[in-house]
């Protein structure tokens, strides 16, 4: 028999145990990171009901006959507060809430920023709340006071800021290699060419790494879709990745529209600027029902900005720019006018938080127990298999490498490009690949070992896979993970 006999089966054979190499790698490097993420995610998940109790003295008031002019709200507030500048208002939507006036402190360093605020990822500001019906300030808390807050930042940068915002990118980048690879190792022959087909996902009786294998794959597949669709939007509003998935929507025309940054008020003489009221009811009349977010003009020239502060409707969702003086709207986006993709990520993002309700909210946390349990059984199957003494790294060689197919180099290149956190980490491992698989080399050739015969499978077990009796218990129970035995 030929090499030329022997291609497929070996090239077959080779991307098994390249991807059976890169998932160890990808569980190695991502697996305390992603473990981190699905327990912080399962805090985060309950926040409604967790808020619920802990601020209710805050969000929710006595309802009451009439309410206040907004303006007279808000001035009690500043009033309460007179060294925070304003940075934006959440009139009270639904009978019983409060009003919430959000402030920030002066930063000396970043005065000259003017509106923006630079909290590093973790905010700085505060927020005061109004009761409408009274115009008494019922209290204030820091924004990272709120559990909502606190829990979201805890999640995404483990309440160091922004800086630490590229770990958990890393940890989702491999996540999503893991789980690509993972199903690729274990996809079953179909019944018709003589392989257990769906059955594959029930797993067989026994214990011992059996088991603890045919788990590991059954939990993730069985869970894949929703475990994906939270990978993929936590990525796409990412530092890095994130970046390059906006790039995308410009490119593709699919971006939300945005308003120009030159639309600006037309300032009438003798005239005052309309006031937080009048803003508030031009917004509420062509606004949908939703909870509105009112930021006020920037200089004598700026305009009135309405948006939904409510993100857990994606088919409210508007953006209006008006007129300090006129009244007039000078920009009005809504769910309409958002592009597919804009439409997509907008109910994305929002289940990935778990906004939708109670559904979504045990959906999420099915998700992030099956992380925690594929973590753990990944673990237990490789202490298993572990001989004494030894680290049973999975078993790659320079011929496995040459013979893998050739489409699998750009598409590594294609991911590192679309997750640059995850190529620069791709990029380290493969020049310690390189070295590794280079020292081998050279200690074979100081052995004396011979070139490899065409004619002849390797010793290194670069061969066709036998036909043996549990050939069909492979097929049938090869789980996300293995590698050939």
């Amino acid at each position: 028999m030929t090499m030329t006999h022997l291609e497929a089966p070996l090239r077959k054979a080779a991307l098994h145990r390249l991807f059976w190499r890169v998932h160890f790698w990808a569980g190695l490097v991502g697996a305390p990171i992603v473990l981190f993420a699905a327990l912080t995610g399962l805090v985060y998940v309950f926040t409604p009901q967790i808020e619920a109790r802990c601020h209710a003295d805050l969000d929710r008031v006595a309802v009451g006959a009439a309410v206040r002019p907004l303006d007279q709200q808000v001035a009690a507030a500043q009033a309460a507060h007179p060294d925070e500048a304003l940075r934006f208002v959440v009139p009270a939507h639904r009978p019983g809430d409060s009003t919430q006036v959000y402030l920030r402190a002066a930063h000396e360093h970043h005065a000259h920023a003017g509106r923006g605020e630079h909290d590093h990822g973790l905010p700085t500001g505060s927020i005061v709340y109004v009761n409408p019906h009274t115009g008494q300030v019922l209290g204030r808390l820091q924004e990272m006071q709120r559990f909502k807050t606190w829990a979201r930042k805890l999640h995404a940068n483990a309440l160091q800021g922004n800086g630490w915002r590229w770990l958990l990118e890393l940890g989702a980048s491999w996540l999503l290699v893991l789980f690509a690879t993972g199903l690729t190792l274990w996809w079953p022959r179909s019944r018709a060419r003589g392989g257990p087909g769906w059955r594959a996902l029930l797993p067989a009786p026994g214990r011992g790494r059996r088991r603890w294998r045919d788990l590991h794959a059954t939990v993730a597949i069985v869970l894949g879709l929703v475990l994906s669709i939270v990978l993929v939007t936590g990525l796409t509003w990412a530092r890095h990745s994130g970046h390059n998935f906006r790039l995308a929507q410009d490119a593709l025309g699919q971006s939300a529209p945005k308003p120009g940054k030159d639309l600006r008020s037309t300032v009438i003489e003798g005239q005052a600027p309309i006031g937080w009221q009048r803003a508030h009811e031009l917004a509420s009349a062509v606004a949908p029902d939703v909870s509105i977010q009112l930021t006020p003009p920037d200089g004598p020239d700026g305009t009135w900005r309405a948006e939904n502060f409510d993100r857990s409707q994606p088919t409210n969702r508007f953006t209006q720019v008006i007129d300090a003086y006129s009244g007039r709207l000078l920009f009005n986006s809504g769910w309409d006018q958002l592009p597919l993709l804009s439409q997509a990520t907008a109910v994305g993002i929002p289940f990935h938080r778990g906004e939708f309700g109670l559904w979504n909210q045990l959906l999420l946390v099915l998700a992030a127990l099956a992380v925690v349990f594929s973590v753990v059984s990944g673990f237990v199957m490789w202490w298993l298999r572990r001989p004494p003494g030894q680290w049973a790294v999975p078993r790659l060689v320079a011929d496995d490498v040459r013979l893998a197919p050739r489409w699998v180099w750009p598409v590594a290149a294609l991911l590192g490009w679309a997750l640059p956190v995850f190529g620069w980490s791709l990029m380290v491992l493969t020049a310690l690949e390189a070295c590794r698989l280079l020292a081998m080399r050279r200690t074979a050739a100081a052995g004396g070992e011979g070139v490899l015969s065409p004619a002849a499978p390797p010793a290194s077990g670069l061969r066709p896979p036998r036909r043996q009796p549990r050939r069909r218990w492979n097929d049938r129970h090869r789980a996300a993970g293995s590698g050939p035995r």
